[in-house]
């Protein structure tokens, strides 16, 4: 009974392409987080989103305000060093691609989830007899051995011939279809490009400059020194009374003449400013603890607060220096009064010239040449680009444009498309390439390349398993590896989480198995087309009574916890089979 919009969808889109693009930084590539999996995976989180949230309703699960507040406190990106920062909250919940009501719509759902998560997640267990038997073998040891025999040592044996090389190009055709791209034809309209053509002069400037004073207008700042004994809120009593003593005699010592500074150095508990005196710097008000910047901007130059109480605990606070508020004189914003009158009257050519654009490109579907030359635009073109491709270069929605058929077959404009930077685009495609697999002339050293590459593979792999079969049979590592050259690493006592053997080794060595007596002869491709030939023996598995219980104790939570996600999956696809939920691949 629910529909999720297409704008929901994308939003959800542009928010994961986000998360990740943090994560994986110079990593993050935009075409692999343009693909239709990753189109599926936001919109299944949408639909489970919304399947939970129909649940906890009807389960009357409900969040306060003020746990939507506490939490929203908790979160490190809107903190500052003094704790929650109102400033950073509101200048940061619009880059995750929310309103401020709409990041609290969301956390509060998100909180209800979680409850709801919680309760189905408490039923899961694990016995210390697991967790012990889990870490035993987190901790077991064995020798390895092992050498690596590279697949260039058989380049020589592979031998190819025309039908091999076209009957793998006739079984692999679909790893050579090139993807479809299309050719456009696009026409851009943007407010910074309007700037230029707003008229301006000194008096136009001047009544913007008065009409708008706060925005150039600065803050009082204070610059403070300040003492603090910390006191936890809730701290007993005795431990609150003995803070204030202390700040009494600190008081009375400042009072009496000795150095504030020198005060603050030997007493304070703020780490941070005690070696400078405990001086903050220079800083408005909204930075500060609310009670500690009361006290700061009530008070004079060099007069000794009395006990100030934040949740930090006690401080004393003297003003050093104050920074008066004021407004700056028109001369020394003039090129940033200029940039604001400027940009704020592009703004309005950009409406009027996008309701023309609009009606233009829609009047005139064949050709966007009539709304170039009326609203005096270039037309520009871009190179052959794939869905993709498009995606990246201007927008989701730009691409899906592109490719619908009107646009792509019929050889119209598309509608206009407002791109994330405030830009308006209309396309419209030159050119269509569609997807098609070349003929193997065309491709034929790839094919060449993958032919070869699998065939020294397949040679490497048997000679490896030969080589096992052999050792089993009584051979020695001398005589069947280090003679022919491929050389022997041996290592005693390894780990499961071992820096030293290759880690394709080390997975293999702990997955076999190994009876008494050993050792174990096996073997696995490592890489593009080498083989490892691998000996594993004198398995060590310590005893219960060797064991950390902090570790036991913390392999039992990771237990609970992995199991506490899996039957929450199973939970959500349960909950998906009893749902009626109708998608349409077509619109992503």
């Amino acid at each position: 009974g629910v529909e999720i919009e297409l704008r929901e969808f994308q939003a959800a889109l542009q928010r994961l392409r986000r998360q990740a693009q943090s994560l994986l930084g110079e990593s993050f590539d935009s075409v692999d987080w343009a693909s239709d999996a990753v189109k599926e995976r936001a919109l299944n989180d949408l639909v489970n989103a919304r399947l939970v949230e129909q649940l906890t309703d009807d389960s009357r699960i409900r969040i306060s305000d003020a746990q939507v507040a506490r939490q929203i406190q908790k979160i490190p990106s809107f903190q500052d060093e003094n704790g929650f920062s109102r400033r950073l909250y509101e200048q940061r919940v619009p880059l995750y691609g929310f309103s401020e009501v709409g990041f609290e719509q969301e956390l509060r759902r998100d909180l209800e989830s979680s409850q709801l998560r919680a309760g189905i997640a408490a039923s899961e267990f694990v016995t210390v007899e697991e967790a012990q038997k889990i870490e035993m073998l987190r901790k077991q040891k064995r020798d390895i051995g092992y050498a690596i025999l590279p697949a260039t040592v058989f380049e020589d044996e592979v031998l190819l011939s025309d039908t091999d090389v076209e009957a793998y190009f006739n079984k692999h055709r679909e790893d050579y279809r090139t993807r479809e791209k299309a050719l456009l034809e696009y026409l851009e309209i943007s407010s910074p490009a309007l700037a230029s053509e707003v008229v301006v002069d000194e008096s136009v400037l001047r009544a913007h400059y008065e009409a708008n004073k706060a925005t150039y207008s600065f803050a009082e700042e204070r610059n403070v020194n300040h003492i603090l004994f910390q006191v936890s809120e809730r701290a007993e009593i005795d431990t609150v009374l003995a803070a204030q003593i202390k700040m009494e005699d600190a008081r009375k010592r400042a009072l009496a003449g000795e150095a504030f500074e020198d005060l603050a150095r030997e007493l304070s508990d703020d780490v941070g400013s005690k070696t400078e005196g405990g001086e903050t710097d220079f800083f408005a008000r909204g930075v500060m603890a609310p009670e500690f910047e009361e006290a700061a901007f009530a008070l004079e130059v060099g007069v000794i607060s009395e006990p100030v109480r934040t949740r930090f605990g006690y401080h004393l606070i003297k003003v050093k220096e104050v920074k008066p508020g004021g407004v700056k004189p028109f001369e020394e914003v003039s090129a940033e009064v200029e940039a604001g009158y400027r940009a704020i009257e592009a703004q309005k050519l950009f409406f009027d010239q996008a309701d023309q654009f609009s009606n233009l490109v829609y009047e005139h579907p064949d050709s966007l040449d009539v709304a170039a030359e009326a609203l005096a635009l270039k037309a520009e073109r871009t190179d052959a680009l794939t869905r993709s491709e498009i995606a990246t270069l201007f927008s989701e929605k730009a691409s899906a444009s592109a490719f619908d058929p009107e646009v792509l077959l019929e050889g119209l404009n598309s509608e206009p498309i407002e791109l994330e930077d405030g830009r308006v685009i209309a396309v419209r495609v030159v050119e269509h390439m569609p997807a098609f697999v070349p003929p193997l002339e065309d491709v034929k050293r790839e094919v060449l390349a993958a032919v070869r590459s699998e065939s020294m593979r397949e040679i490497t792999e048997a000679a490896g398993k030969d080589i096992i079969t052999r050792l089993r049979d009584g051979g020695t590592v001398a005589d069947l590896l280090q003679e022919p050259g491929y050389g022997w690493e041996r290592l005693e006592a390894v780990g499961r989480e071992s820096n030293v053997v290759n880690r394709a080794v080390l997975r293999a060595a702990f997955r076999t198995e190994v009876p008494e007596g050993g050792p174990v002869f096996t073997g696995i491709p490592i890489g593009q087309g080498d083989y490892a030939v691998i000996r594993i023996a004198n398995v060590v598995t310590p005893p219960v009574n060797e064991l950390d219980l902090l570790d036991i104790a913390d392999t039992k939570k990771q237990l609970i916890d992995s199991r506490a996600n899996t039957i929450w999956q199973e939970f959500l696809q349960a909950l998906r089979a009893s749902s009626d939920i109708e998608i349409f691949p077509e619109n992503l």
